[in-house]
């Protein structure tokens, strides 16, 4: 026991700030709160991915997307979660020296708070999955770019195909539905590229999160973002085959919507009890993923994004 807790007190592990101010760890206040605690595996010289997307490629170890991360004591983080409201607890992993190992320590660690836990990291052996099933419930499987090529540009550090691989392992072993394929919306590619990878996300038995592109100034536009969450729905909760979707989307974009729940559409997705509420969208912004329903004013806003003023 010794022994145990001494390792626990020596960990540190990085807070998103919104978590953090949710678990009393910095002052603030945030206009939409999280409902997933979101933590990360520290790493001294960033990520060694090379994910030109990243901050956390590019050594900047205390960024990722918009949020900053500031790093407190596990053993501190772990008590406050006892005692929180979180519904989840998202664990993230850059590509560090032994994160599969690091990995397993903080989840034995975390396994305490009785919070489920979800993991996002760089590919794991066939082995580390399953010794991780049980006490992590979810994998989140960071697919990025829509294509081959894309992926082999923006993730250079990788075989392009080796995150199908990924996915597939974490739907043998965790099941369908259990694992969660994150997507970027903007990183080059044609529309029908993009709904072909959601596709076969899907058919390989996986969830499907969108993320939206942001590097500096540039951004993926909104309506582009609006009508990849649109296409997304029309074939995941209404099973349409994706030119069909597609085809729906370019010629009937008002029929489309009416045939989705618009409260939830474009709700964050992914994760049961995730919000992300400024991971895609920076404060001020109209949301990406709205982390709570959007109001009617939201809605009609989305109608005009997709469909253009009347």
């Amino acid at each position: 026991m010794v022994e145990r807790k001494e390792m626990a007190i020596d960990m540190q592990i990085r807070v998103s700030y919104g978590t953090a101010i949710e678990l009393g760890l910095e002052d603030g206040e945030t206009e939409e709160k999280p409902t997933t605690a979101y933590l990360m595996l520290a790493g001294e010289e960033g990520c060694r991915g090379g994910c030109y997307f990243c901050p956390q490629s590019k050594g900047e170890s205390k960024w990722l997307s918009r949020v900053s991360w500031p790093l407190f004591e596990l053993e501190s983080v772990k008590e406050r979660l006892r005692g929180s409201d979180f519904k989840r607890i998202c664990l993230q992993s850059p590509d560090i020296p032994d994160y599969e190992e690091k990995i397993e320590k903080v989840v034995d660690q975390l396994n305490g708070t009785e919070i489920p836990i979800s993991l996002s990291a760089p590919p794991l052996e066939k082995d580390t999955l399953k010794s991780l099933k049980g006490t992590v419930e979810r994998i989140g499987v960071g697919i990025d770019a829509a294509t081959d090529s894309l992926r082999t540009e923006a993730k250079p550090s990788y075989s392009p195909m080796v995150f199908w691989e990924y996915l597939g392992n974490a739907v043998e072993i965790y099941g369908r539905g259990n694992a969660t394929a994150h997507i970027i919306v903007g990183l080059g590619e044609d529309f029908g590229e993009l709904a072909t990878s959601v596709k076969k996300s899907m058919e390989a038995g996986a969830e499907v999160s969108l993320f939206p592109f942001k590097d500096g100034k540039e951004e993926a536009e909104l309506s582009y973002f609006r009508r990849a969450q649109l296409v997304t729905s029309l074939m995941d909760d209404k099973g349409m085959g994706t030119k069909e979707a597609l085809q729906l989307l370019s010629e009937q974009p008002r029929k489309a919507l009416d045939m989705i729940d618009e409260e939830k559409v474009f709700q964050t997705r992914g994760c049961p009890g995730c919000n992300r509420p400024y991971y895609t969208t920076s404060p001020g912004q109209e949301h990406r993923n709205f982390p709570r329903e959007p109001t009617p004013e939201e809605i009609e806003k989305i109608r005009e994004d997709i469909i253009g003023e009347d």
